[in-house]
């Protein structure tokens, strides 16, 4: 006898090469909404916030964390990456930096999640490759779709500190 699959609301993980997977997202709000430096406004909807987060968590080589976890009523994530590809504008990539706040309705499901990507040039760069990969699928104007050059890209943090200057 067989039994029918039962949906368990989880979504497909694009980035099995990660060893955390956030428990907050498998259990998004019907009417979620998703805000961020890496967009020109906010994603709403269930759908819509995990296929987004989805892909875009398959762009992070790694993820070191300083910190994930619960503070009050809110989750936490502060952790740094190197964005998958961007080897083509330095060699060992481009470093990215994001806090996340995830906030919950009263059902215990994420209603609201913010992202702080830093330096701007790694949040432009990455919304360019969400750009790239989901084209207008969200609105023409959701992600950047301008240059980035590797002038632009010239900076990198290091645990919120910006190195010494160096001559070019």
């Amino acid at each position: 006898m067989t039994t029918p699959n039962k949906p368990t609301g989880k979504l497909k993980n694009q980035a099995p090469h990660l060893e955390y997977y956030p428990e907050w997202l498998d259990n998004l709000a019907d009417d979620v909404i998703l805000q961020g430096n890496f967009a020109n406004g906010e994603v709403i909807g269930k759908e819509k916030v995990g296929k987004l987060l989805s892909f875009a968590r398959s762009n992070y080589a790694f993820q070191d964390f300083r910190f994930f976890g619960k503070r009050g009523e809110l989750f936490l994530e502060d952790y740094r990456s190197t964005i998958c590809g961007s080897e083509t504008y330095r060699p060992g990539g481009i470093e990215i930096y994001n806090f996340v706040v995830v906030y919950f309705n009263e059902a215990g499901e994420t209603s609201q999640l913010v992202m702080n990507h830093r330096p701007q040039s790694a949040a432009l760069l990455f919304s360019s490759l969400l750009a790239e990969h989901f084209g207008d699928e969200f609105g023409p104007d959701l992600f950047y779709k301008g240059d980035v050059s590797n002038r632009l890209l010239d900076h990198d943090l290091s645990r919120g500190q910006w190195p010494p200057s160096q001559s070019h």
